[in-house]
């Protein structure tokens, strides 16, 4: 009793185990069928043609496939490579064999059999050839036989070759999937199936460009009426990179970055759009015509030219009068758009700056990453010739978008978290130090969220280390402030108007270093405004003022474009600005004074306004990976070390953030005393009494404070007046 009531729940088990098993291996099924098929054929075909260097079971393998099917054995070699190649791009597409498939297969089994027929018809039918695994072998031999009872011994030569070779050729041509109507009409180019719609537009597709992230739903299969149906085409040109100018040898090779892949866009997919837009847009009484397009890494872009209507006319004829659609007729119909084209989220240019048409902006299928290599070696890059040339992603016609800092001069990033703000910011900054040694080029680095940019500490280009506190963030930016008033007096003693002609006489002389340029990037200006509100923007507005002509830009990202953090006096002095997804269209205004942010699809997707453009241009950023960062970063600290020339290992700000410090923990009435003993050249705790109404052990600590700050001399004793040690005209210390 007691096994007869055990034996059940263990072979339950052992079933729900194996079904457990089953169950987790199965995402991998087609995948493992797939490589298997693959493996079969290699194998097969080696058994094949070299079977001397087959043994064991292999060569039994071959050695039957020979006895039954003869030279038809290679079928066996195509079969088992075209299903596995099946299986893996069906398990990477995510899609199930539908009957056409199943006829292609079934058409190329006939034509298989019907190769073997012909193979024993051209050996003579001879039994002692397929025996020996010649000709068809005995399948071939048997329906060759087979065939020749039915036709008769006359016919065997010419019609069975005949029927057996026409059988062939139409297995074949069903089996690949070649329309009819091209091999009916041979020589000339088949006609699009939709012969309503001349093409109008050809496009290149980007070429170089890899997907990684998950794709979108599959578009429809839409069955449009004649007069909506489009047939543009994607031409096959490749775009060969354009050979790469000589670098200086101090500069890192291009070789460490990753480059891009090329990722073919679907040709169906575009014209099912574009016929589905004109068939949206004239239910709603709007006569349009998409002319064409643009494939970008993430968008594409749809031009569509507005129409004509007809209006009743007022004159006594009765003629109908033409008007053209207006702009704002095809811009309210966004959302119907959105719905008609099942898009997650769908962007109306309307119009193109530049263009005679409206721009519609559709999210591709496959969205697709844009990489930093493949644009520092383009032509555009070179064209921009400046030290401070960025490569800021492709557009929405897949061509790079270079910008140079050194005209902008002054970038502002705005986005929601999760936007790409900083990995814009790592590209931005890998960039720059792949193009400029430490000797031409110095960053300072402003992170309070303490996460994104300190991966770059180390690295020679920097000051000191990544700045997290908030103290030393505004020591940082005073410091940066002093720099600037000195590289101003330097450049009126040496008669320059701006750093670039003060380089230029300095190289001309011996002994003397240029000026390098210094790039500021804070990555959070929320938090700085929280905290510090006031002293972050003087700061802030004072730089970007005048901080151009000496070389100092300025790079300011935040994750909230409120009118409490981009104030009126920073947005005024940033005219180049990025917009990453924002939450609403009122923080879209705020960062771009238009709308439009809201609506990008996030990772990268972003609006690039330039200072001397009407309208912001949609780029998909560049990407750079942290495997990518640390190879830029070991190669400079290596170099620059072997040159020894490292980088500053304490930052220039430690002695104003020092003289900061001390004066915070001094009296708030040091500031006055000074200016009072400056201006009267006397100094005594009685006169600081009276001019400053307080009592004296205040005071007595005031003269104390103002000894140690080397503003007065020691007690003399005796109550005399102690001795001044700066002059009315001296100019004070940041510090003061």
């Amino acid at each position: 009793m007691s096994k007869q009531t055990l034996r059940p729940p263990a072979a339950e088990d052992s079933r729900v185990d194996l079904l457990s098993l089953l169950t987790r291996f199965q995402p991998y099924l087609r995948d493992i069928a797939g490589v298997s098929l693959l493996a079969l054929a290699l194998m097969t075909l080696v058994a094949l043609s070299l079977p001397h260097l087959a043994g064991g079971l292999l060569l039994r393998w071959a050695e039957t496939l020979r006895r039954f099917f003869g030279w038809g054995s290679f079928w066996f070699v195509l079969v088992f490579g075209l299903l596995g190649f099946w299986a893996l791009k069906r398990r990477a597409e995510g899609e199930s064999p539908t009957g056409r498939f199943w006829l292609r297969l079934f058409a190329l089994e006939v034509a298989a059999f019907a190769s073997l027929a012909l193979l024993a018809v051209a050996g003579g039918l001879d039994p002692a050839r397929a025996e020996v695994g010649l000709d068809g072998g005995r399948v071939g031999w048997g329906l060759g036989e087979l065939l020749s009872l039915l036709l008769g011994p006359l016919g065997v030569p010419l019609v069975l070759g005949a029927l057996l070779g026409g059988i062939f050729l139409i297995a074949v041509i069903t089996a690949s999937g070649l329309p009819w109507r091209a091999v009916r009409h041979s020589g000339a180019r088949a006609a699009s199936r939709f012969v309503e719609e001349a093409p109008v537009v050809i496009e290149a597709p980007l070429q170089g460009a890899a997907s990684t992230q998950p794709a979108a739903a599959a578009p429809r299969k839409l069955a449009l009426p004649p007069q909506f149906r489009k047939s543009f085409r994607i031409e096959n040109e490749e775009r060969l990179p354009s050979e790469p100018l000589e670098r200086d040898p101090r500069l890192p090779a291009l070789d460490m970055l990753v480059n891009e892949q090329a990722n073919r866009p679907d040709e169906r997919h575009i014209n099912q759009t574009a016929g589905l837009i004109e068939k949206t847009l004239a239910e709603f009484g709007i006569p349009a015509r998409v002319v064409g397009f643009r494939v970008g890494p993430t968008v594409t872009q749809f031009a569509v030219e507005p129409g004509y209507v007809e209006k009743e006319s007022n004159s006594e004829n009765g003629d109908a009068a033409r008007q053209k659609v207006r702009v704002a007729q095809i811009s309210a119909l966004g959302r119907d758009l959105t719905l008609a084209l099942a898009a997650e989220r769908l962007r109306i240019e309307a119009p193109v700056p530049g263009r005679p048409y409206v721009g519609i902006e559709v999210p591709n299928a496959r969205a697709t990453i844009v990489r930093l290599r493949p644009m520092l070696e383009s032509e555009a890059f070179y064209k921009v010739n400046s030290p401070l040339a960025v490569a800021l992603g492709r557009d929405v016609s897949g061509a790079p978008y270079i910008a140079d800092l050194a005209r902008m001069p002054h970038l502002l990033i705005a986005g929601t978290t999760g936007s790409g703000k900083s990995v814009c910011l790592a590209a931005l900054t890998t960039c720059l130090v792949m193009n400029n040694t430490p000797e031409d080029l110095r960053l300072v680095m402003i992170d309070p969220k303490m996460v994104e940019l300190v991966r770059f500490n180390g690295l020679p280009h920097l000051y000191g280390k990544v700045e997290t506190e908030i103290q030393r963030i505004l020591g940082v930016l005073h410091w940066t402030v002093a720099e600037m008033d000195r590289r101003y007096k330097v450049l009126e003693s040496s008669h320059s108007r701006n750093i670039d002609s003060y380089n230029r006489k300095i190289r001309r002389r011996r002994g003397e270093q240029p000026l390098p340029h210094i790039v500021v990037i804070i990555d959070e200006l929320a938090d700085l405004m929280m905290s510090v509100p006031d002293q972050t923007e003087h700061t802030l507005v004072r730089l970007a003022q005048m901080a151009r002509a000496t070389g100092i830009h300025l790079v300011v990202a935040t994750q909230r474009p409120s009118i409490e953090v981009v104030t009126g006096l920073i947005k005024a002095n940033f005219p180049a600005r990025i917009a990453f997804t924002v939450a609403s269209s009122v923080d879209s205004r705020v960062i771009l004074d238009t709308v439009g942010a809201e609506l990008l699809l996030g990772h990268g997707d972003m609006l690039f306004l330039p200072p001397e453009a009407s309208g912001p241009a949609r780029l998909q950023g560049v990407m750079v990976s942290d495997s990518e960062v640390e190879r830029t970063i070991n190669f400079w600290q290596r170099t620059w070390t072997e040159a020894a020339q490292p980088g500053d290992e304490t930052p220039p700000w430690e002695e104003t953030i020092a003289q900061e410090h001390a004066l915070a923990e001094k009296d708030d009435l040091v500031e006055q005393a000074i200016t009072i003993v400056q201006n009267s050249q006397r100094a005594s705790a009685s006169m600081l009494q009276r001019k400053l109404r307080i009592g004296y052990p205040r005071a007595a600590r005031l003269m104390d404070e103002l000894e140690e700050l080397g503003v007065i001399g020691p007690s003399q004793g005796g109550g005399r007046e102690r001795e001044v040690l700066i002059a009315p005209d001296d100019a004070l210390d940041e510090g003061f």
